[in-house]
């Protein structure tokens, strides 16, 4: 059974995390491991008070018992406490050793409510994660749940949005929604001051749009219930107004780096701040992302 590991700290955040995590498991059939890490070092040379170890533990165990409560009806929930200082360095550790398709997590408290807000943590796991991160908006916990709806994928063209649209279809697929393939097409592009070049000299404007929309309907043929939609403007911009309009965005990772590593890139980065809806972003290099998850569940309902 495929595995999706949710970031549980006593937080609202993570009522978001766990809101979406149970979503995202019971479209695809997949069990919940849910981690909450406690400050505590082992180590003896780090000299912190075993004596303070059990209380410390314990509450994080009576936190952790109390946030799954709404998976109730997910059949497989497991539940795992860590003794660490760094919360991001223990989801790592736990997701290589569950082999998770995808870690789950909650934004900052201190963002605007409705919208992504990665915290500290969120941020490190952006960085370098091996599997997709999931980021849920502070309030998701009061969306209802994900059934039918709108995923939406961003596509340029590249092998990483390849992967994303993959993972899409295949999340659009399982729980029953529509799918819109959107790509945004800038037509000024940045040149150095000292040139000042006329606009469309730099590149020939008409003849790479029209590549570019070709490649998006070529992307977009062929798949289930999937629109296309060419946009123009700030890639950033455009993908934050498609995020109030859908239920979850899929996204790739920046195409250059370690692979397969979660990498951001300066549209992902700022969309990770903007975006209104939960947004998956999928490793660099991973051909095939939430295939784990969501295959079985697609192709059954494709049939």
């Amino acid at each position: 059974m495929a595995t999706i590991m949710v970031g549980v700290d006593d937080t609202p955040r993570s009522e978001d995390a766990i809101a979406l995590a149970g979503d995202l498991a019971r479209s695809a059939g997949a069990e919940i491991v849910a981690v909450c890490a406690f400050p505590f070092d082992d180590h003896p040379e780090a000299h912190f008070n075993f004596a303070m170890r059990g209380a410390l533990r314990d509450a994080a165990e009576e936190a952790l018992e109390r946030l799954c409560e709404p998976l109730s009806d997910v059949p497989g929930v497991r539940r795992i406490l860590v003794a660490d200082v760094s919360p991001a360095r223990a989801l790592f550790e736990a997701a290589a050793g569950a082999n998770a398709a995808l870690i789950v997590v909650g934004s900052s408290h201190a963002g605007y409510f409705g919208r992504l807000a990665p915290g500290s943590t969120v941020w490190r796991l952006l960085q370098g994660a091996p599997c997709s991160v999931a980021l849920a908006p502070q309030g998701h916990r009061l969306r209802p749940q994900m059934g039918i709806g709108r995923i939406a994928a961003a596509f340029d063209g590249s092998p990483s949005a390849r992967a994303a649209l993959h993972a899409a279809d295949l999340i659009a697929r399982a729980t029953g929604s529509s799918l819109r393939v959107s790509r945004v097409f800038s037509r000024e592009l940045p040149s150095a001051h000292s040139l000042l070049p006329p606009p469309g000299f730099v590149r020939i404007t008409q003849d790479a749009e029209r590549a570019a929309r070709e490649e998006l309907e070529r992307a977009v043929d062929g798949l289930l219930d999937a629109e296309a939609a060419f946009l123009l403007g700030d890639p950033a911009g455009e993908l934050t107004l498609e995020s109030e309009v859908s239920d979850l965005m899929v996204i790739g990772s920046r195409g250059y780096g370690p692979a397969p590593a979660v990498l951001l890139g300066d549209v992902s980065g700022s969309l990770m701040r903007t975006a209104v809806c939960p947004v998956v972003i999928v490793p660099n290099g991973a051909r095939s992302p939430l295939s784990d998850l969501f295959s079985v569940q697609a192709a059954a309902s494709a049939a």
